[in-house]
């Protein structure tokens, strides 16, 4: 078969191929016959080649559902698939949900990038991180047959000079000190997370992965070796975020504030059993009900780096406390305390 048009409506052509008992269809604009036998000439080469994908008239919610269960759960981490599905269902599927994937083009994907600034208010790095994600979904429909092209690839991210970029916030002396003195009304098991977020540095699900046999009150040490982290269905325990677990000392006000509330629990159980988001949710109030400035529980971390480098503690101590070391000094992890570790605790101890 050499392939058969028709014309179905004025200026719209029926182009119809047969390859291998396969049948192939597309429709074309097209002014003339003559014009119309050139297009049907083009879509019998394509599929000839191999080049040709059929339509698909899948939707985009449809497909973006696929895209999670085939590509992104088996393969990414449980952080960034709540992320992504987060991300999802706020913004992207609400524009594309309900379009077939194939009938997206890359100017609808650039009004929507557009949109995130107009109608949102969104920073150039977030409407980035949305953008990204479509063209994740788009490649993987390119990689599976299902369309021809990733429309997403090389979108403009439109600047946003309304939303400058976000100062890192942390308290200074002052603040920390009155928000010691409010945290000393508040009721456990919120009180001691609080105070290892301020007297460690550790991240939230550091915090939280703690169990009583990685506190030494002997010694006046924590060992950071697991992260709880949140997963679709609950939480899990897993490593570090760098893979790498950390002993350090600490000030004995901390130690005094966990012995106070340990009833001879099992050690290998956490001291916690608290929600990630949990947390986060408590930490905002106690903010709101005492008047303390707004700063995040990430941003506690970055305050007791600076607390540190304020009493003089050099960089590579630092680093190592807070599990963040930089490239130069990452073959500088010790597992034994050192002499500087010793020096910093006893800073902490001190200031308050």
């Amino acid at each position: 078969m050499a392939g058969y048009k028709r014309e179905v409506r004025q200026g719209v052509w029926r182009l119809e191929y047969q390859l291998d008992g396969e049948k192939y269809s597309r429709n074309v604009k097209a002014k003339t016959s003559t014009q119309a036998e050139k297009e049907l000439a083009k879509f019998v080469t394509e599929i000839e080649e191999g080049k040709y994908t059929k339509e698909s008239k899948i939707r985009f919610v449809e497909f973006a559902q696929l895209w999670l269960d085939k590509y992104v759960r088996p393969n990414l981490s449980d952080t960034t698939i709540i992320n992504y599905k987060n991300q999802l269902n706020k913004y992207i599927l609400p524009y594309f949900g309900n379009m077939q994937l194939s009938k997206i083009r890359k100017l609808d994907i650039q009004d929507f990038a557009n949109k995130l600034v107009s109608e949102h208010n969104l920073s150039s790095k977030t409407i980035k991180n949305y953008i990204i994600i479509i063209s994740s979904i788009f490649q993987k429909g390119v990689e599976w047959e299902i369309v021809k092209d990733n429309v997403a690839r090389n979108i403009t991210i439109p600047r946003n000079d309304n939303k400058p970029k976000k100062e890192r916030e942390i308290y200074n002396y002052d603040e920390l000190k009155q928000l010691l003195e409010c945290l000393e009304k508040e009721s456990e098991p919120f009180k001691t997370m609080l105070y290892i977020s301020i007297y460690t540095g550790a991240r939230r699900g550091e915090v939280l992965g703690l169990r009583w046999k990685d506190i030494d009150f002997d010694t006046n040490t924590i060992h950071i070796v697991q992260n709880k982290i949140r997963k679709e269905n609950g939480t899990k325990i897993k490593e570090t975020k760098n893979k790498l677990s950390r002993k350090f000392s600490v000030p004995e006000k901390l130690i005094e504030q966990l012995q106070s509330i340990y009833n001879g629990q099992d050690k290998n159980d956490l001291i916690f059993d608290v929600y990630p988001a949990t947390y986060t949710r408590q930490y905002s109030k106690f903010l709101k009900k005492n008047n303390l400035k707004k700063i995040t529980l990430h941003d506690i971390r970055h305050t007791n780096g600076s607390i540190l480098a304020a009493q003089g503690v050099d960089i590579v101590t630092i680093a190592k406390r807070l599990g963040h070391l930089p490239a130069t000094a990452s073959t500088y992890y010790l597992h034994a305390l050192s002499e500087e570790d010793l020096k910093a605790s006893e800073k902490l101890n001190n200031l308050f």
